[in-house]
C-alpha cells in the first residue's frame, strides 16, 4: 500500500474545456407551437370574456372601454410574440454524462444536469400533447428546484425513449456490476 498523500490542485486551463455552447441542441417538436397557441387563446379568450363582462355590466367601467380594449389586443400580441420567440430558442440534447437544456428570451439559461444527480424522471403528456402524441420529460435532481429540467415538447415515442436511456445509464451508475454482468 503506498503512503503518499501528496495533495496537488492544478490550474485547469478553460480554454481546453468542451464548450457547451457549441452543442447542437434538438428543437422542440413543430406541433408543440400550435398547443403553446391553443393554451394562450384558451387563456385570453376566458380573459376577453371576463373583461367583456365586465364592460358589458359595470356602467362605472364601461368609459374606459376605448383605451381597455386596444390595451387588450396589445398584451394578447406581445404575449403571442413572446413565446414564438421563446419557442424558438428552447433546445435540449442528452450526453454520455448529462442532460443539457436552454430556454430564455432576454435572460437564457442553459441547465446542465450531470446524470449521477438525476433522482427521478417523470413522462407528462397533456390533454392536447395527446392529440398531438407529444409529451415532457421532468427531470428531477438531488439538491433542489433549480437543478430541475422540464422539457416540453418531444414526440411521445422520443421522450419514451429518452426516459427508458436515462433510466437504464442511471441504473447502471447505481448498479455498475450490471454492465459487467451483462
Amino acid at each position: 500500500m503506498s503512503s503518499d498523500t501528496s495533495f496537488t490542485n492544478e490550474t485547469v486551463d478553460l480554454d481546453h474545456l468542451p464548450k457547451y455552447e457549441e452543442i447542437l441542441l434538438k428543437q422542440p417538436h413543430p406541433d408543440y407551437w400550435k398547443i403553446i397557441c391553443i393554451n394562450l387563446s384558451v387563456f385570453f379568450g376566458l380573459m376577453g370574456i371576463g373583461l367583456g363582462s365586465i364592460l358589458l355590466f359595470v356602467d362605472e367601467v364601461r368609459p374606459n372601454a376605448i383605451w381597455i380594449i386596444p390595451l387588450y389586443f396589445t398584451v394578447v400580441i406581445i404575449f403571442f410574440l413572446l413565446f414564438r420567440l421563446s419557442f424558438k430558442k428552447r433546445g435540449y440534447a442528452v450526453r454520455t454524462h448529462d442532460v443539457i437544456y436552454k430556454s430564455g428570451i432576454v435572460a437564457e439559461s442553459t441547465t446542465i444536469v450531470p446524470l449521477n444527480r438525476i433522482q427521478h424522471i417523470e413522462l407528462n403528456e397533456g390533454i392536447f400533447s395527446r392529440i398531438y402524441k407529444l409529451g415532457s420529460l421532468q427531470v428531477f435532481t438531488a439538491g433542489g428546484q433549480s437543478g430541475h429540467i422540464h422539457i416540453s415538447g418531444i414526440a411521445i415515442e422520443e421522450a419514451k425513449s429518452i426516459r427508458d436511456l436515462l433510466l437504464k445509464k442511471l441504473d447502471l451508475l447505481e448498479n455498475p456490476a450490471t454492465e459487467t454482468e451483462a
